[in-house]
């Protein structure tokens, strides 16, 4: 598919919005100049958020990332300024690295500048963002960005049931300087690309990529992971599923609950295994969001934290809290450090 834009031009510090100060200064410039001039002009200007990050400031970076969804359904072009930047995290990262894939996808223009900060521009660059934008987007299943062992991001349509076994390899390499089985991390890699079937609208399973983070932090010896399902979300994707059999059971008890519009109760009794245990009267045999919190009580991994439609939950601390605007999507995010669980490599 083609693109309107190439990525040798995206994210140029240099890149000006406004009206050059000088007249003048026009007649010295190639035509080539000119022309990337006049068509960033041309494009919307949207400041991302200060604090950009969907873990320590989820309102307001959903609020961004819902104006850029808008504006993708409007077929609008867009130039996000990030010259502000105060704090930026990997969720931010991932966040634009799939918008970016959206818009090109239709052959929407999108542009932007790095954040003045340094390490922040560092962090984009690293990321493989202008890999991203010179990647031709058609109908591949799967795209990998970045580098291994360092950032790298993965998205893909279907469940990659042998994406667990290099992942496992290369963290614990960083984690623990040798290989070491991490049963827990396919574990959670499993369950949230079963899941994204599971959360997704019935009638458009496998239409859109999921997106994997992994972030390697040699210094610390830590990686962490971020997990973007652009799905309609756990709660929303509830609402559609049929009335019949063990569903209806669970919109029955559902609609039981004292407060059926606080969606963060209802998070917490999923991943607690309530409400499976409720509907199916057994068990949940650690699949599906319940397992992916057992594996953090386990301690196979730290910091889980899940953002879906309206709620923000840090797992790891037990906070459940409702949000005052929606994400269009499910994020999970958590990290394996020196800590937690692994035993001898065996294979």
């Amino acid at each position: 598919m083609s693109t309107k834009f190439c990525g040798k031009n995206i994210f140029k510090d240099n890149i000006k919005t406004n009206k050059p100060k000088f007249n003048n200064r026009k007649k010295y410039r190639t035509q080539e100049e000119l022309i990337k001039y006049n068509k960033n002009k041309s494009l919307e200007k949207i400041n991302t958020p200060k604090n950009f990050s969907l873990i320590t400031n989820p309102t307001e970076t959903i609020d961004f990332i819902n104006i850029l969804e808008d504006r993708y359904l409007q077929k609008k072009e867009v130039f996000v300024n990030m010259k502000n930047i105060e704090y930026m995290d990997y969720s931010a990262v991932t966040m634009l690295l799939s918008v970016v894939f959206s818009f090109k996808e239709r052959n929407i223009n999108f542009n932007g500048n790095f954040p003045n900060k340094i390490n922040y521009k560092k962090m984009l660059i690293d990321s493989g963002f202008f890999d991203c934008l010179k990647t031709k987007i058609d109908k591949k299943l799967e795209y990998k960005i970045g580098k291994n062992n360092q950032i790298f991001t993965l998205a893909n349509k279907e469940v990659n049931s042998e994406l667990g076994l290099p992942v496992m390899i290369e963290t614990s390499e960083t984690v623990f300087g040798k290989k070491r089985t991490l049963k827990g991390l396919q574990r959670v890699l499993l369950e949230l690309m079963h899941n994204t079937n599971n959360h997704a609208d019935l009638n458009k399973k496998g239409e859109k990529h999921w997106w994997l983070s992994v972030n390697h932090n040699k210094d610390k010896n830590i990686v962490s992971f971020i997990f973007l399902d652009y799905g309609i979300g756990i709660f929303e994707s509830l609402k559609n599923k049929p009335e019949e059999g063990k569903w209806g059971k669970l919109k029955n008890y559902i609609s039981s609950l004292v407060n059926t519009e606080d969606n963060s109760n209802l998070l917490r009794l999923l991943l607690e295994g309530e409400v499976h245990m409720t509907v199916t009267g057994k068990h949940y045999r650690g699949k599906g969001l319940p397992g992916i919190r057992e594996a953090m009580i386990r301690n196979d991994i730290s910091n889980l934290c899940i953002v879906s439609n309206d709620v923000f939950s840090d797992v790891s601390n037990n906070t459940y809290t409702k949000l005052n605007n929606e994400f269009s999507g499910t994020f999970v995010s958590w990290e394996i450090n020196s800590d937690n669980n692994n035993l001898q490599w065996i294979l």
